[in-house]
């Protein structure tokens, strides 16, 4: 090989390793990946977040952080692995109300056990965030209502004339079948009693 070649071959060597160790460490949201229940299942929600647990419901989720090498990043902040609506808006988080249970670990991972804080309602699933950016992916299978069904932040007299427009309607209302029993009944009507007046921390 003569010199000139030589020398090319270097300097491509050493720009792809420039080009790999920038992207070192920093999160791929099509190498990260996420998991939840197989099946789609329904979780109440609610702005002091005494709704329905993720883990007991059956509903953890699980994020593997990759850079663009494949490489999982480890101690990736919690705080910036968010769960949320998938685009539509059809939620309205509280703030910090949808993080991760803990920093990723030496394989990148983390898990949503917890409860969400907030209101609104969506039977289009749930998407992970990555510092505010979407995975690549379809959406997991977890459908959200809240006591707070107009979604803004607060139980209140809106929700329920809302709540009372779907109780009297005599037909069926996702987002005011509170326990998940494929109905509206007296049931429904104790839960949204119990998170009356719930605002945000």
């Amino acid at each position: 090989m003569n010199k000139r070649l030589l020398g090319l071959a270097v300097a491509g060597s050493m720009l792809l390793g420039l080009a790999t160790s920038a992207t070192a460490g920093v999160p791929d949201l099509t190498q990260s990946t996420a998991s939840g229940p197989g099946s789609t299942l329904q979780v109440l929600i609610t702005p002091a977040g005494l709704g329905s647990n993720l883990g007991t419901a059956g509903a953890t989720v699980t994020v593997t952080v990759r850079d663009a090498n494949g490489t999982p990043i480890q101690g990736f902040p919690f705080q910036d692995v968010t769960l949320n609506d998938n685009g539509t808006d059809e939620l309205n988080i509280c703030p910090g109300g949808s993080v991760a249970d803990a920093n990723t670990d030496a394989s990148g991972v983390t898990t949503f056990t917890g409860n969400i804080f907030g209101g609104g309602f969506t039977q289009n699933g749930l998407q992970v965030f990555l510092g505010g950016n979407a995975l690549a992916g379809p959406a997991l299978s977890i459908d959200v209502n809240s006591a707070d069904i107009t979604g803004d932040r607060v139980v209140n007299i809106a929700d329920v004339g809302e709540f009372g427009v779907d109780f009297g309607s005599g037909a069926f209302a996702f987002r005011s079948d509170f326990i998940d029993d494929g109905e509206l009944n007296i049931a429904d009507v104790g839960e949204f009693a119990l998170h009356n007046q719930e605002v945000c921390p």
